[in-house]
């Protein structure tokens, strides 16, 4: 081979791998989540590269990472310029621009639907990583809030709603180093199922009252169809699978009764009696008191296992008897709240509304 002809080749060579190198070129970029960030969030960097062993990235706010995609947090609002370079290499060097938006408090809820009577938690969502003084002033409709815990001046509220079939407006003013700042939010009240007391008065009037966690509602005039009432005080009852007719039951007692109720899982009677509240086995033998205090009103609730009971002294809540023989020993009865119930009660009954 001549000189001529190894020139040539040398010079071949050299071009091919120029070309080949251009049809290469390394692509080193970068993008982030979310695109608007507030300070306190936290932002996710992608590394976006196709090339590259190492990595320096410059979140424009004097902290810097080594990790490939890393993850960074702005205390601060403001502009920053976010520079990455790879393998240490200027050339390799991109970078953007980044907005941080500030980080205004706000009221933290789950939902903006709120059921009457559901314990309900509402919390001031806010950023202060230099633990500046704030205060809080809560507006609530203080007709339909029940406030349980917490305080108006606080950074939550515990309650529930007393009402439904309405909107009501919540606010939050939060002053952070002399800045203050207002967020509201517009919550729909919706009616919440519950164990629902039906009775009739002396004067013939229907009423009801509703149980929910814990809590008592005030009594209202019965809603629904009156022949409800007069259906669930038909003298055919069906117990366990076995059908009864009150004429060939035995006498539990020849007092005045006032109400009475069925717990058919464990097969016991409920009795409101004259001097207090009885209990007794399903087929009408051992009568034995719960409460000398006069009762007015009883709900089963065997779900729960729990039977509920309102005299003078308020309402109680206490599991239900498993051994009418032992009820004190086995029974704990419990003050849920303080009511003003009717005084006279005819009959009632139980229903779900």
């Amino acid at each position: 081979m001549n000189m001529q002809k190894l020139t040539y080749l040398i010079c071949g060579a050299v071009l091919a791998v120029g070309l080949l190198a251009g049809c290469h070129k390394h692509t080193y970029d970068f993008s982030y989540s979310p695109t608007n960030p507030k300070a306190g969030a936290r932002v996710s960097f992608i590394n976006q590269s196709d090339a590259g062993e190492s990595w320096v990235w410059k979140f424009g706010d004097g902290n810097i990472s080594t990790l490939k995609s890393p993850t960074h947090v702005y205390t601060k609002a403001g502009t920053y310029t976010v520079e990455l370079m790879a393998d240490s290499n200027k050339s390799r060097t991109i970078t953007h621009i980044l907005e941080v938006l500030d980080s205004l408090p706000s009221i933290s809820l789950k939902s903006d639907t709120v059921r009457q009577y559901q314990p309900l938690t509402m919390k001031a969502a806010l950023y202060n990583p230099t633990k500046a003084k704030v205060t809080y002033l809560w507006e609530v409709d203080e007709s339909l809030f029940e406030l349980t815990k917490g305080s108006l001046t606080g950074d939550s509220l515990v309650g529930y709603f007393t009402n439904y079939g309405r909107t009501t407006e919540i606010k939050l003013t939060t002053t952070i180093g002399g800045k203050t700042t207002t967020d509201s939010r517009t919550i729909v009240l919706v009616d919440n199922d519950a164990p629902t007391l039906v009775m009739e008065t002396a004067d013939g009037m229907l009423w009801r009252q509703r149980i929910y966690s814990g809590i008592y509602e005030s009594v209202k005039p019965y809603e629904g169809d009156p022949l409800v009432i007069l259906e669930a005080n038909d003298s055919i009852g069906v117990l366990n699978g076995v059908t009864y007719d009150i004429h060939d039951m035995p006498v539990l007692t020849d007092k005045n009764v006032k109400a009475l109720q069925v717990d058919a899982i464990n097969r016991k009677l409920y009795v409101i009696l004259d001097d207090g509240l009885y209990v007794a086995n399903a087929n009408g033998d051992h009568l034995e008191q719960i409460s000398d205090t006069p009762a007015q009103t009883l709900l089963i609730d065997s779900e729960q296992n729990s039977l509920y009971w309102s005299d003078s002294e308020g309402v109680w809540v206490m599991p239900l008897v498993t051994n009418p023989q032992n009820i004190i020993g086995e029974q704990l009865r419990e003050k849920i709240t303080q009511v003003n119930e009717l005084e006279s009660v005819g009959k009632m009954t139980v229903e779900s509304r």
